[in-house]
Parts: structure tokens; sequence; C-alpha cells
């Protein structure tokens, strides 16, 4: 799910819904799905705030709710619930694969924190209701939460407050794709952004015209430029050259880790598990907020992908190698110099 998805906005609130949820334990402290308590139920107010392609996302309205120890890193946390699709993890799959395979990887306080919290039955239906009456993509206005749902996940509040500054984006591909040609122009992020570009395709993170080895590389005059395109604000930019290199060394090394010979050669299951891990990592987003504090950095939307989008990976790979788009050699009528990625100083 995008980051954008966590920052309010009026224009897409939907009617407010009372959320009456039966919490597996204390809100304050870390939950347990298997350590149910009698803990009475919280009424509180849910409003819609938006929606990736697998989540809702939901804002707590803390004035409403009756719950005093309601706080997530001391601040009224924001509840997500998944999407009524196939592909998509039940709330307790997410939080175990989360708690498995990516929460030993990054210390506590560069990620967003996830804590299971039971619904009642009618919450739901209710909110389903809400959404329906948003405003909303269209291309996801038939999406649905499962109404048999059980439960949510409260996730760390990343809106800003006033005077504070919030930047999030992908960091994608932090290091080339295994089955790229050698001499390629364009490392992978960039490549598939130039093949979406001649198709009169742009998602966020093609918007940014930014090359991700960029915002890695041992030249600080390239992570100042990455910077530079990332945001405006001087104090994330130089969080980017240079604090947040240990996260986002630590991003790249796992995601190479988990994926050493790319998707094309794959014959192992555990192999593909492993590569799952890796497209994870590679799809994940980072909030940077710069507050009073200082600089908060947190990675967000660490859902495990599935084994069923291999031959949609594969897929994509082979255009890229077969069409030239590595290489800065695609067809003729839709070839533009490549002049973002960094790999095209290396081979003009």
């Amino acid at each position: 799910m995008d980051l954008s998805n966590y920052v309010p906005s009026s224009s897409t609130s939907g009617p407010p819904v009372t959320w009456f949820s039966q919490a597996t334990e204390s809100l304050c402290a870390r939950m347990s799905l298997q350590q149910p308590t009698d803990r009475p139920a919280a009424p509180c107010v849910l409003s819609y705030l938006n929606e990736g392609g697998a989540n809702f996302v939901f804002r707590i309205q803390p004035q409403a709710c009756q719950d005093p120890n309601m706080q997530l890193h001391g601040r009224v946390p924001l509840l997500r619930i998944r999407k009524d699709l196939s592909h998509v993890q039940t709330a307790e799959e997410q939080l175990r694969s989360f708690d498995q395979h990516f929460k030993p990887l990054f210390s506590a306080q560069n990620l967003v924190e996830h804590e299971a919290v039971q619904l009642d039955d009618h919450v739901i239906p209710r909110l389903n209701q809400t959404v329906s009456q948003a405003k909303r993509s269209s291309s996801r206005t038939g999406d649905l939460m499962p109404n048999n749902e059980k439960y949510g996940l409260l996730i760390t509040n990343m809106s800003p407050w006033p005077m504070e500054t919030l930047v999030q984006f992908k960091p994608k591909w932090l290091s080339q794709s295994p089955n790229a040609p050698e001499e390629a122009k364009r490392c992978r992020t960039c490549a598939l952004r130039a093949q979406r570009q001649a198709n009169n395709q742009r998602t966020a993170t093609d918007a940014q015209d930014n090359c991700p080895l960029a915002m890695i590389s041992e030249s600080a005059h390239d992570r100042r430029r990455a910077a530079e395109a990332t945001t405006t604000d001087k104090k994330l930019q130089d969080y980017l050259v240079d604090d947040a290199q240990p996260l986002l060394r630590a991003l790249k090394e796992n995601q190479q880790r988990f994926d050493s010979s790319g998707v094309l050669g794959i014959v192992d299951n555990d192999v593909l598990s492993d590569i799952c891990k890796a497209m994870s990592l590679r799809d994940c987003t980072l909030f940077l907020k710069h507050g009073h504090r200082g600089v908060e950095a947190r990675l967000s939307d660490l859902d495990l992908k599935q084994p069923e989008k291999l031959d949609k990976w594969r897929a994509v790979e082979e255009v890229l190698i077969n069409e030239g788009w590595y290489q800065n050699r695609e067809a003729e009528e839709v070839w533009r110099e490549e002049k973002v990625c960094l790999l095209s100083t290396r081979y003009p």
C-alpha cells in the first residue's frame, strides 16, 4: 500500500462508524492473538482514510474513543483491515508473517509496528457501507472487506502534525536484477519505468523520476541529487544523504540475500519462498517525517508476496530483457535516451 494512504485527507473521509473492539490484550501493550482476555470492549469512532490494493486504513478519532490506553508509540494508531481478495492474507497471517520474516531484519524504530485487535461482528458490514459512500478511486470501488473478518491491525500513525513534514516513497530495487543483461544502461526500476512510459502508464514511483541506485551510491553527489529529487525539505535531504544510509543498505542487502539468482530460473520451493520475501522488500514504502524531535524513518507495507505472482514477475523480466529496456535498446518508435538511471552514466 502506498504511504499516502496514511495521510489524513478530508476529501476521502466517509461517514464515521462506531467501533466496538474486543482487544486481545491491553492496547497499550503488545497484543497476542493467542492470549485473549476478558477486557471490556472499547467503543471508538472510525472514519475512512484511504486504501491500497490490499487493505483499507481507517482513522480512529481519539476524542470519541473511550479507551485512554489506546496508544502506539505515543499516538492514536490507525486501523488496517484487509480487503476481500483471494491474494490478500488474513490479519493473523499478515501479523505472523511480519513478525517472522521482516521484523527481525530491521530496528524497531525503523518499522511501522503492527498490533492485533479483535472486532465485533457488526463492525465490518457497517464499515463496508462507509467505504461504499466515500470518495474513492474508480478502479477500487468494488473492493470491500470480508464480512466474517474478526481481526484488524493497529499500525503506527505517521500522519504529520502541524509544522511537521512527511515524505513517503518506495525505495524499490536498490540493486540490479540478477537477470539483467551485462552492461545494462537501466536498473530494474528504471527499465520498468521506461517500459511503462512507452505504454502511457505512470505510477507514483515513476513520477519520482529518480534512480534507486543513486540513493545508495558511494558518491555523496549522487545521493544528494537523489535526495533533492525526493523532497524539498532540507533536513530530510540531509538525512537521506547520510543518516538513512544504514537503513537503506540493510534493505538492499536483504533484497540481495533473498534473491541472488533472479526469477527466471526458479525450480526450488525454498528459493521461491525467498524470492517472495525479496519482492516484498522491493515494494515496501519508507516514511520520513521531520518534526520538532528530528527525523523519524519507518518502513511500511511489509506484507509477504505470494507465490502466485511468480508468473507475473517472470513475464515482466522477460519483456524488459527481450525488448531491450535494460540496455536502452527498445524499439525505435518508442526509444528515448535514458537520462535518469545511474547506470546510464556508467555506459554512455
